[in-house]
């Protein structure tokens, strides 16, 4: 059986703006999202990781959910987050691909396993799907993203690109 994978929509934008969304692919096979996390990406015009996001949702490896009725009960982080959380609680054995620091804290309340950019960077690399992580924190950094600087470091150190 393969692993349930739902995605908070800053870690799509990351991955679709350093170039490497398709490592989710290769990492995960079909990663979900609710329909939350699409409309924080895809609701306005010219949003990044909107165009990759929606190819990858053509292509059928991004699959969209509805929100849970759990979401509303998980108070304060915004409804991407707490609906990403509603629903990957609803799998047994889920990841959750999330960077925010408060709701990687609620889902880890509820051991939900979880990866941030920065740890999905490294699985690539290990897999052998990326040759490097250095040149895509810095795709990363030139386009607005931001790694904390003691993730940044971790991340390099655990690639042995420091």
């Amino acid at each position: 059986m393969t692993r349930f994978v739902a995605a908070d929509s800053s870690p799509l934008i990351g991955l679709a703006t350093a170039g490497v969304l398709e490592l989710l692919r290769e990492l995960f096979g079909i990663v979900t999202i609710t329909r939350l996390v699409k409309d924080e990406i895809v609701g306005g015009q010219g949003r990044p990781g909107a165009q990759e996001l929606d190819g990858a949702m053509r292509d059928g490896w991004i699959r969209v959910a509805p929100p849970p009725p759990e979401t509303w009960r998980i108070t304060g982080l915004d409804f991407g987050e707490a609906s990403t959380i509603a629903l990957a609680a609803e799998h047994f054995g889920s990841l959750v691909l999330m960077d925010d620091a408060l709701g990687r804290a609620r889902a880890a309340a509820l051991g939900i396993e979880m990866l941030d950019v920065p740890g999905v960077l490294l699985a690539g690399k290990r897999a052998g799907l990326i040759p490097a992580v250095k040149p895509v924190v810095a795709r990363l950094a030139r386009r607005g993203f931001t790694i904390s600087e003691d993730s940044r470091l971790a991340l390099l150190r655990d690639a042995g690109e420091q």
